[in-house]
Parts: structure tokens; sequence; C-alpha cells
């Protein structure tokens, strides 16, 4: 009866399934790369030498500081213009998504990597250890209890900024469910199952974030 009322069959389910293991795969791949991408970039950003830790901001900065529907759109319509490389919408998502989180990753990186006390560097190599021991020994178990939480909330974030991939033909879940509403014609209905979706699948990942964070405080 739930059914008859949606006008949903159970082929639109499978198309739903399928739709959000899209949306699921793009965000992982993108989240993936950026997450290497941001380490690289967030290290270079607290490199002791001024030249080496600004160079990052040249790539940083732009990401940060502009929509991502516009990379989007310029990796997908401009690339090809300016290069004459063109792309499946496959690729240009997870090449924007996974330089976008880059972006952000590698602040949440320096801005760890900053928050460490200098006296943690200082006792480090008062024990005898090099400068790359200390960073690995000492300093990185540190900085992964203050990131992993703010990476956490960052990768939600790019779940739900994934959602932009529809514009170049993608068909992730808002694009399903563009189609589904077109066809039903239940705009309320439709998007309440898509507003539901996202938020089963981020929910638990953001309650993850909130008890990690609390545990940092505490052991602070």
């Amino acid at each position: 009866m739930f059914e008859k009322y949606l006008k949903l069959t159970a082929y639109d389910a499978v198309f739903l399934l399928e739709a959000t293991g899209t949306s699921l795969w793009i965000t992982l791949v993108s989240i993936s790369i950026g997450t290497v991408i941001g380490v690289v970039m967030g290290i270079l950003r607290n490199s002791r030498n001024k030249l080496v830790s600004a160079i990052p901001l040249i790539y940083i900065e732009p990401l940060r500081n502009s929509p991502l529907i516009t990379q989007l759109f310029l990796v997908y319509y401009g690339l090809p213009v300016v290069s004459g490389i063109v792309l499946d919408s496959n690729t240009a998502a997870i090449i924007t998504l996974s330089l976008n989180t880059g972006a952000f990753f590698s602040v949440l990186m320096h801005n760890s990597i900053k928050a460490i006390p200098g006296a943690q560097w200082e006792a480090g190599l008062a024990l005898g250890h090099s400068r790359l021991s200390v960073f690995i020994n000492f300093i990185v178990p540190q900085v992964m209890r203050l990131l992993v939480p703010q990476a956490i909330t960052l990768y939600i974030n790019q779940l739900q900024c994934s959602s932009f991939v529809s514009l170049i033909g993608l068909i992730d879940l808002t694009k399903a469910g563009n189609i589904l509403n077109l066809r039903t014609m239940r705009p309320f209905l439709i998007w309440t199952i898509m507003f539901a979706i996202y938020f089963i699948i981020s929910y638990p990942l953001s309650q993850l974030a909130k008890k990690l964070e609390q545990k940092v405080a505490f052991s602070y």
C-alpha cells in the first residue's frame, strides 16, 4: 500500500540503492585520495623553510575560497577547452572532490601539528631522537587524536557536497531523487526519502566524531 502511494516499484528501489552506492563510492575514493594529498600539503605547510611552507598555499587557498560547483565545472567543462582532455563525469567528480578534500584536510593537518607544544619537539631531541623520529614517535600520535574527529566531520561534509556531481550527469543519490521526483510528481515524499538516506549515512559518523572530540578533550 505504501509502495502504491509512493508510486515506487522494486526497480526504483534498486535504482536508489545503486545511486546510493555511487555516492558512497565517489565519496570514499575522493576522501582517500584527498587525505593523502592533505597530509603531504599539511606537512609541507609546517616546514621551517618559509618558501616550502608557502608553496602549498597556491593550491590550498583557491580551492578553499571558491564554490565546489565552480571547481567541478572547471574540471568537467573547462579542462577540455584549455587542454583538449575530455573526462567522463565519474573521473571529473573524483578529481574535483579529491582536490577539494585535500585542500581542507591540509588545513586540518597543519593546525593539528601546530597545536602540539614546541616543548614536545625539544624533549624528543633532548632524548637523542632525530627530528623525523620525534615527529613519527611523539608528534604523530598526538596529532591523530586532534585530527581524526575533525577529519570525520570533513568527510561527512564531502559526502553531502558530493550531491553536486549530479549536475554533470552522474547518477548519484541526488540525481536519482530528481529522476524519481519527475516520474512520480511527489516531491515532498521523494525528497524526504533522500533526506532520510543521507541522514542514516551521516548521523552515525557525526556521533562518532562527537565522541572522539569528547575523548580528546577529556584526555587533555
